[in-house]
């Protein structure tokens, strides 16, 4: 468990620091503790503490004056709705979303090629060894398919990628959450362990800082995911047929 546990940090921190502002009841304008008070509390470094303030800091709910310290700011008004599906609920929603992360994560691809450094790829072949332990359990390996997005978006050094796929949590990866069956173990393990080559192959063009042959590897894997969740679905509607 120790390995997966890095990448979560951030998520952990920032989490607490939402909480930490409600159970206080710090309204905007109140200064949060100091940062070496928080990293006592949440038993992290000052690195993680920055990771999360910066995080909320790009979601408007924290800001930062030069010399003072960080505050709480009024959260952003809600324009609309999310850009994004509100849950994974039908498949055409589901497909036209994977096609939207094709435009963000392909480019992500190629950036993590030409800016990884060694300790993005220690978090990449973690997510990929979580992937490989759940293969034959009831999880469908989601965390660890996130975690391996993730870890891609933390190497391209932009702060925004990452944000992107922490917005969908679950949503990123619907298959448990859409119920998706199989017909037998054999089928479902094909199924995953297709994910698991595209993976690796994204890896292994990223290690070699081969950023074309990354890009080609995760769209590659994204119009997989996309055939894979449209064969789920047509085969699960002549299922209820019968």
């Amino acid at each position: 468990m120790v390995e997966t546990e890095a990448p979560r940090l951030t998520d952990r921190v920032k989490t607490g620091l939402v909480r930490l502002i409600a159970d206080e009841g710090l309204k905007p304008g109140d200064k949060l503790p100091p940062s070496d008070q928080l990293c006592e509390k949440f038993s992290v470094s000052r690195t993680v503490v920055r990771e999360a303030i910066a995080s909320l800091k790009a979601e408007g709910r924290l800001r930062s004056l030069r010399g003072s310290g960080v505050y709480v700011s009024a959260p952003p008004k809600a324009v609309g709705g999310s850009m994004f599906m509100e849950a994974p609920q039908d498949i055409g929603d589901v497909l036209d979303f994977i096609e939207f992360r094709m435009s963000v994560e392909i480019e992500a691809a190629g950036l993590a090629a030409e800016r990884r450094t060694e300790t993005n790829l220690l978090r990449m072949e973690q997510a990929l060894s979580q992937f490989a332990r759940h293969l034959e359990d009831n999880s469908l390996a989601t965390d660890a398919d996130r975690s391996f997005h993730r870890a891609i978006a933390d190497a391209t050094n932009n702060m925004r990628f990452r944000l992107f796929v922490d917005e969908m949590g679950e949503r990123l990866i619907p298959r448990r959450a859409l119920g998706a069956s199989f017909t037998d173990e054999k089928d479902k393990s094909e199924f995953l362990e297709n994910i698991q080559s595209e993976h690796r192959r994204i890896f292994d063009a990223i290690s070699d800082r081969r950023a074309d042959e990354a890009r080609a590897a995760m769209r590659q894997h994204l119009e997989g995911g996309r055939r894979r969740y449209r064969e789920w679905s047509l085969a699960h509607d002549v299922a209820l047929q019968r």
